[in-house]
């Protein structure tokens, strides 16, 4: 299949290989700070594990083929751990994301970038230069609660995908599964207490290094175990801090550095953001069903899984 020039897809004039900045705005640099300190620490192919590889596999239960030869667009790509999977599996790929982030995203994909395979675009999801239902498949993992209206984002997002194209979505869960009673509650008085993103990840960085060897320990003894040990594996699992990449070290995915790192990024990423709107099961399932019903999409997956719940749509249009 031969390749498109992603600047057609563009309503504005773009020739450079870099990336199109649209906007300056910091509202969002909590996450554009974080990704340049940890610019590729979640990509697959610099922790060694299949992190983000499997999580689209499974969440889109898709095969690799069916991205071959797509045009995608990505929204809240941020250092593209999903881009670079998209464009292992062939997918020509738009990347979007809001705050600085994008910069570390072309830097780490720079050469698919220099063959067209890849433009980045440094903007709002809600006003985008980007021609309309042009896009084979739109992507947006882990962003959906951050925009400050869910059912806008799903609507916004529908509006790019073509005719018999898909929409990959997911949103963080408030169901007793996923929920972390925690963050909610540190998150108002970190926010207005910590005021840089420097003391922000420097206080975040202090908390990691006292919890992160006990956490270790804790959960390694636990690990496998059953009964009533379960139980306090659970409450472990959410603790204030993330221990996602403990959990993946002690699976043999990642180093315990690359672990430590990721407690570190992902802790950073649930204290600090503007907004966070997770929902329940029954809550996505009606926001899914919205939108087939005023877009005229189908559902052609929705259940629960990785952090919260997500959902394949098809344009029956």
């Amino acid at each position: 299949m031969s390749k498109v020039d992603l600047h057609n897809y563009l309503k504005v004039n773009h020739s450079d290989e870099g990336v199109l900045t649209l906007i300056e705005d910091q509202y969002h640099d909590n996450f554009g700070y974080q990704w340049s300190r940890f610019s590729k620490l979640q990509l697959d192919s610099y922790n060694g594990s299949k992190e983000s590889e499997n999580r689209l596999i499974n969440q889109s239960e898709m095969s690799q083929e069916d991205f071959k030869g797509k045009v995608v667009l990505e929204i809240g790509a941020g250092n593209g751990r999903f881009t670079e999977i998209l464009l292992k599996f062939g997918a020509q790929v738009v990347s979007v994301d809001f705050s600085s982030a994008i910069y570390s995203n072309y830097e780490n994909h720079k050469q698919y970038a220099q063959e067209g395979d890849l433009l980045c675009i440094r903007g709002n999801l809600f006003d985008l230069p980007i021609e309309q239902s042009s896009f084979d498949i739109v992507l947006c993992y882990g962003v959906i609660q951050h925009t400050g209206n869910n059912k806008l984002a799903l609507e916004t997002l529908s509006s790019y995908v073509k005719d018999g194209g898909l929409i990959l979505v997911d949103i963080y869960s408030n169901n007793i599964k996923h929920y972390n009673p925690w963050i909610y509650l540190i998150r108002p008085i970190f926010s207005r207490l910590v005021r840089t993103n420097e003391k922000r990840m420097k206080f975040v960085e202090r908390f990691v290094d006292f919890m992160f060897p006990i956490q270790v320990k804790l959960l390694s003894f636990l690990k496998n175990k059953k009964g009533a040990f379960k139980f306090l594996r659970y409450f472990i699992n959410r603790s204030p801090n993330s221990v996602y990449g403990i959990n993946l070290y002690l699976n043999g995915n990642i180093s315990l550095d690359d672990a430590k790192d990721w407690s570190i990024c992902d802790t950073n990423d649930a204290w600090t953001p503007q907004h966070d709107d997770p929902v329940s099961f029954s809550q996505w399932k009606k926001l899914i069903i919205a939108i087939n019903n005023q877009y005229n999409f189908s559902t052609v997956v929705i259940k629960d899984c990785g952090q919260g719940n997500c959902a394949v749509m098809k344009s029956n249009s």
